[in-house]
Protein backbone atom coordinates (compact mmCIF):
# COMPACT_ATOMS: atom_id res chain seq x y z
CA UNK A 1 0.00 0.00 0.00
CA UNK A 2 1.75 3.42 -0.49
CA UNK A 3 1.68 5.07 2.33
CA UNK A 4 1.09 8.86 1.06
CA UNK A 5 -0.85 9.01 -2.25
CA UNK A 6 -4.00 7.47 -0.44
CA UNK A 7 -4.19 10.45 1.92
CA UNK A 8 -5.47 12.48 -1.13
CA UNK A 9 -7.95 9.95 -1.92
CA UNK A 10 -10.25 9.14 0.92
CA UNK A 11 -13.24 11.04 1.02
CA UNK A 12 -14.17 10.53 4.85
CA UNK A 13 -10.64 11.89 6.32
CA UNK A 14 -11.13 15.09 3.87
CA UNK A 15 -14.20 15.65 5.28
CA UNK A 16 -13.67 14.79 8.40
CA UNK A 17 -10.75 17.58 8.55
CA UNK A 18 -12.93 20.15 6.70
CA UNK A 19 -15.92 19.94 9.04
CA UNK A 20 -13.06 20.38 12.06
CA UNK A 21 -11.68 23.67 10.53
CA UNK A 22 -15.48 24.67 9.32
CA UNK A 23 -16.18 24.24 13.19
CA UNK A 24 -13.62 25.57 14.13
CA UNK A 25 -13.46 28.55 12.30
CA UNK A 26 -17.31 29.15 12.95
CA UNK A 27 -15.98 29.52 16.91
CA UNK A 28 -14.04 32.60 15.95
CA UNK A 29 -16.82 34.07 13.25
CA UNK A 30 -19.43 33.49 15.30
CA UNK A 31 -17.98 34.37 19.09
CA UNK A 32 -21.07 35.82 20.69
CA UNK A 33 -22.41 31.98 20.12
CA UNK A 34 -20.21 30.51 22.29
CA UNK A 35 -20.02 27.70 19.87
CA UNK A 36 -17.61 25.83 21.68
CA UNK A 37 -19.44 25.90 24.62
CA UNK A 38 -22.84 24.22 23.13
CA UNK A 39 -20.27 21.71 21.54
CA UNK A 40 -17.72 20.42 24.17
CA UNK A 41 -18.04 17.95 26.60
CA UNK A 42 -19.30 18.29 30.06
CA UNK A 43 -19.67 16.07 33.08
CA UNK A 44 -22.46 14.33 33.57
CA UNK A 45 -23.39 16.15 36.69
CA UNK A 46 -22.33 19.57 35.38
CA UNK A 47 -25.79 21.23 34.48
CA UNK A 48 -24.70 21.87 31.16
CA UNK A 49 -23.87 18.43 30.13
CA UNK A 50 -26.27 17.60 27.02
CA UNK A 51 -26.25 14.34 25.56
CA UNK A 52 -25.37 15.13 21.93
CA UNK A 53 -22.07 16.50 23.25
CA UNK A 54 -20.65 13.09 23.62
CA UNK A 55 -20.35 13.36 19.39
CA UNK A 56 -20.13 17.05 18.92
CA UNK A 57 -17.05 17.43 20.98
CA UNK A 58 -14.77 15.40 18.44
CA UNK A 59 -15.56 18.68 16.12
CA UNK A 60 -14.89 21.66 18.19
CA UNK A 61 -10.65 22.57 19.68
CA UNK A 62 -9.12 25.28 21.95
CA UNK A 63 -9.42 28.32 20.79
CA UNK A 64 -6.63 29.48 22.42
CA UNK A 65 -4.10 26.75 21.40
CA UNK A 66 -3.94 26.44 17.31
CA UNK A 67 -1.65 23.61 17.75
CA UNK A 68 -4.29 21.71 19.12
CA UNK A 69 -6.48 21.46 15.61
CA UNK A 70 -3.38 21.16 13.80
CA UNK A 71 -1.64 18.29 15.39
CA UNK A 72 -4.70 16.29 15.40
CA UNK A 73 -5.45 17.24 11.68
CA UNK A 74 -2.19 16.61 10.52
CA UNK A 75 -2.50 12.56 12.29
CA UNK A 76 -6.02 12.08 10.85
CA UNK A 77 -3.85 13.15 7.51
CA UNK A 78 -1.22 10.66 8.35
CA UNK A 79 -3.13 7.78 9.58
CA UNK A 80 -6.36 8.31 8.65
CA UNK A 81 -5.80 7.96 4.58
CA UNK A 82 -4.38 4.40 4.80
CA UNK A 83 -7.17 3.40 7.07
CA UNK A 84 -9.83 4.05 5.09
CA UNK A 85 -8.65 2.87 1.98
CA UNK A 86 -8.17 -0.47 3.99
CA UNK A 87 -11.21 -0.94 6.15
CA UNK A 88 -13.47 1.44 4.11
CA UNK A 89 -15.15 4.45 4.67
CA UNK A 90 -18.03 2.47 7.08
CA UNK A 91 -15.49 0.40 9.19
CA UNK A 92 -13.58 3.24 9.16
CA UNK A 93 -16.01 5.91 10.55
CA UNK A 94 -17.15 3.41 13.16
CA UNK A 95 -13.59 3.46 14.48
CA UNK A 96 -13.08 6.71 14.51
CA UNK A 97 -16.14 7.20 16.53
CA UNK A 98 -16.68 4.26 18.68
CA UNK A 99 -12.86 5.33 19.79
CA UNK A 100 -13.99 9.05 20.34
CA UNK A 101 -16.93 7.98 22.35
CA UNK A 102 -15.17 5.59 24.48
CA UNK A 103 -11.71 7.36 24.71
CA UNK A 104 -14.29 10.11 26.00
CA UNK A 105 -15.82 7.94 28.55
CA UNK A 106 -12.83 6.98 30.24
CA UNK A 107 -11.76 10.32 30.21
CA UNK A 108 -14.97 11.11 32.33
CA UNK A 109 -13.85 7.96 34.61
CA UNK A 110 -11.04 9.51 35.42
CA UNK A 111 -12.20 13.06 36.17
CA UNK A 112 -14.65 11.45 38.19
CA UNK A 113 -12.75 9.28 40.00
CA UNK A 114 -10.37 12.82 41.36
CA UNK A 115 -14.07 14.67 41.85
CA UNK A 116 -14.79 10.92 44.15
CA UNK A 117 -11.57 11.57 45.50
CA UNK A 118 -11.73 14.93 46.64
CA UNK A 119 -15.17 14.28 48.00
CA UNK A 120 -14.67 11.70 50.71
CA UNK A 121 -11.43 12.95 51.61
CA UNK A 122 -13.56 16.16 53.24
CA UNK A 123 -14.61 16.73 56.66
CA UNK A 124 -17.72 18.59 55.88
CA UNK A 125 -18.14 19.31 59.16
CA UNK A 126 -15.04 21.45 58.88
CA UNK A 127 -15.32 21.79 55.19
CA UNK A 128 -14.28 25.81 54.94
CA UNK A 129 -10.85 24.55 56.80
CA UNK A 130 -10.37 21.42 54.64
CA UNK A 131 -10.62 23.21 51.57
CA UNK A 132 -8.04 26.08 52.70
CA UNK A 133 -5.70 22.85 52.96
CA UNK A 134 -5.79 22.36 49.75
CA UNK A 135 -3.05 23.83 47.88
CA UNK A 136 -3.43 25.44 44.18
CA UNK A 137 -2.73 22.39 41.95
CA UNK A 138 -5.57 20.09 44.31
CA UNK A 139 -7.67 22.93 43.62
CA UNK A 140 -7.21 23.75 40.39
CA UNK A 141 -8.04 19.53 39.65
CA UNK A 142 -10.74 19.83 41.73
CA UNK A 143 -12.54 22.14 39.59
CA UNK A 144 -10.91 21.09 36.41
CA UNK A 145 -12.58 17.16 36.93
CA UNK A 146 -15.64 18.82 37.10
CA UNK A 147 -16.55 21.87 35.35
CA UNK A 148 -13.80 22.09 32.77
CA UNK A 149 -15.45 20.71 29.45
CA UNK A 150 -13.84 17.80 26.96
CA UNK A 151 -12.85 19.18 23.48
CA UNK A 152 -10.99 18.12 20.45
CA UNK A 153 -10.57 15.04 18.01
CA UNK A 154 -7.78 13.88 20.08
CA UNK A 155 -9.61 10.31 21.13
CA UNK A 156 -11.19 9.53 17.88
CA UNK A 157 -7.62 10.01 16.00
CA UNK A 158 -5.38 8.13 18.35
CA UNK A 159 -8.06 5.31 18.26
CA UNK A 160 -7.64 5.51 13.90
CA UNK A 161 -3.38 5.72 15.21
CA UNK A 162 -4.22 2.64 16.89
CA UNK A 163 -5.90 0.70 14.60
CA UNK A 164 -3.00 1.50 12.22
CA UNK A 165 -1.04 -0.13 14.63
CA UNK A 166 -2.74 -3.21 14.57
CA UNK A 167 -2.70 -3.50 10.89
CA UNK A 168 0.59 -1.81 10.29
CA UNK A 169 2.70 -2.55 13.65
CA UNK A 170 6.10 -2.52 12.71
CA UNK A 171 6.07 0.40 10.17
CA UNK A 172 8.47 2.95 11.15
CA UNK A 173 7.52 6.53 12.58
CA UNK A 174 9.30 9.65 14.32
CA UNK A 175 8.27 10.37 17.59
CA UNK A 176 10.09 12.89 19.95
CA UNK A 177 12.60 12.73 21.60
CA UNK A 178 13.90 9.41 19.46
CA UNK A 179 16.18 11.09 16.56
CA UNK A 180 15.52 7.61 14.86
CA UNK A 181 12.07 5.89 13.32
CA UNK A 182 11.11 3.00 15.16
CA UNK A 183 8.33 0.68 14.99
CA UNK A 184 4.56 2.30 15.50
CA UNK A 185 3.56 -0.17 18.09
CA UNK A 186 6.49 0.25 20.27
CA UNK A 187 5.49 3.89 19.36
CA UNK A 188 2.64 4.06 21.39
CA UNK A 189 3.39 1.82 24.17
CA UNK A 190 5.78 5.00 24.75
CA UNK A 191 3.56 7.56 24.33
CA UNK A 192 1.06 5.45 26.74
CA UNK A 193 3.59 5.59 29.03
CA UNK A 194 4.09 8.93 29.12
CA UNK A 195 0.68 10.13 28.82
CA UNK A 196 0.04 8.03 32.41
CA UNK A 197 2.68 9.39 34.02
CA UNK A 198 1.43 12.67 33.04
CA UNK A 199 -2.08 11.82 33.75
CA UNK A 200 -0.80 10.80 37.43
CA UNK A 201 1.84 13.19 38.26
CA UNK A 202 -0.30 16.20 37.08
CA UNK A 203 2.40 17.26 34.63
CA UNK A 204 0.67 18.59 31.69
CA UNK A 205 -2.72 19.93 32.86
CA UNK A 206 -5.73 20.67 30.88
CA UNK A 207 -4.64 18.23 28.55
CA UNK A 208 -7.07 14.49 28.58
CA UNK A 209 -4.60 11.81 28.81
CA UNK A 210 -6.66 9.00 29.66
CA UNK A 211 -8.50 10.04 26.14
CA UNK A 212 -5.79 9.73 24.37
CA UNK A 213 -5.04 6.37 25.82
CA UNK A 214 -8.47 5.17 25.70
CA UNK A 215 -8.71 6.35 22.08
CA UNK A 216 -5.31 4.23 21.37
CA UNK A 217 -6.64 0.96 23.07
CA UNK A 218 -9.87 1.24 21.40
CA UNK A 219 -8.73 1.85 17.88
CA UNK A 220 -6.62 -0.95 18.33
CA UNK A 221 -8.87 -3.59 19.66
CA UNK A 222 -11.42 -2.49 17.02
CA UNK A 223 -8.96 -2.92 14.32
CA UNK A 224 -8.00 -6.34 16.05
CA UNK A 225 -11.70 -7.07 16.11
CA UNK A 226 -11.95 -6.32 11.90
CA UNK A 227 -9.11 -8.27 11.31
CA UNK A 228 -9.85 -11.00 12.76
CA UNK A 229 -12.97 -10.81 10.88
CA UNK A 230 -10.94 -10.44 7.63
CA UNK A 231 -9.26 -13.59 8.30
CA UNK A 232 -12.06 -15.78 9.12
CA UNK A 233 -13.13 -15.84 5.21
Amino acid sequence: MNFYISNFNSDAVKHLISINILVYTATFVFSQYKIENILSLYHPLDNRFEFYQIFTHMFVHSKRLFLHIVFNMLALFMFGGQMETLLGIKKFLVTYFLSGILAALLQLVFNTSILYYFVHSLDFSQAKRTFDYLNQEQRINLYSSMYSPMMGASGAVSGIVGAFARYFPEHKIFILPFPFPIAVRKALLIFIFGSLISALFNLAPGVAHFAHIGGILSGYFIGNFFLKKENRF
